[in-house]
């Protein structure tokens, strides 16, 4: 994890899926980060399905959740489906309260 709290490792897959591993914090002082690490991957690997994996993520805020929309409107727009794997009960309970649940594919 680095000193702004949130760490993003690229997972490649032997298909034409991405992971990023998120961990740690993906709030307002994280969250271009996230949408930097999306920018950079989509270009270069130019992937089917991008899945960003919030197992490892602590603390979700509005910032964190403006930041994951941003990354699906980056993903749609290179034609990419973007999917959120493993979210906490707490960043699961914000998707569905917020109605994200709707736009994002979720396993």
């Amino acid at each position: 994890m680095d000193e702004d709290g949130l760490s993003a490792t690229l997972e490649p897959t032997p298909s034409d899926t991405l992971v990023i591993r998120l961990a740690g914090t993906l709030d307002l002082a994280t969250c271009e980060q996230v949408t930097e690490a999306v920018q950079a991957v989509l270009p270069v690997f130019r992937p089917d399905a991008l899945i960003l994996d919030l197992d490892q993520v602590t603390l979700l805020d509005s910032a964190g959740i403006g930041a994951l929309v941003g990354c699906w409107k980056l993903a749609a727009g290179s034609g990419c489906e973007l999917r959120l794997r493993n979210p906490r009960p707490l960043a699961y309970a914000q998707l569905e309260i917020t109605g994200l649940l709707d736009v994002f594919a979720v396993s």
